[in-house]
């Protein structure tokens, strides 16, 4: 049943008809003000040369302060490390170090993504700046 969900964001109980609960650990927010994009790590970016970099732009579908949900035209492999940028409507912006966790059973643009840290910053700004409360 939970087939598309980081285990280590969820921990499964069972109710009293034994169907599987879910008890997420952080809030995903559903957010239509961030701009995504992401960066694939490679060797050049890993000695410090980020500007050769090529940036793939992404559809944020759910975020937290432990990682994202993205659609991508652009194939990734799973544990591939990658670099999450996100851009508020308002200008804010976070670059956040990740890794590809899964790729979404049935969905072949789907990928989870997990911040490399939790990033509190983040969260906290997330709820601050929110205006209309939509969470998964």
């Amino acid at each position: 049943m939970f087939e598309d969900t980081d285990i280590e964001d969820l921990t499964e109980i069972r109710n009293e008809n034994d169907q599987f609960v879910n008890q997420r650990r952080t809030v995903r927010y559903i957010r239509k003000d961030i701009a995504a994009s992401i960066y694939k790590n490679n060797w050049l970016s890993e000695i410090g040369l980020t500007w050769f970099r090529n940036e793939i732009p992404v559809e944020l579908l759910d975020v937290s302060s432990r990682g994202c949900l993205i659609d991508s035209d652009e194939t990734l492999a799973v544990d591939a490390k990658v670099v999450v940028v996100l851009k508020f409507a308002i200008g804010k912006s976070f670059e956040i170090n990740a890794t590809v966790v899964r790729k979404a059973e049935g969905r072949d643009r789907e990928y989870g993504i997990k911040f490399v840290e939790y990033n509190n910053e983040l969260g906290e700004y997330m709820l601050e700046m929110q205006s209309e409360l939509l969470f998964k």
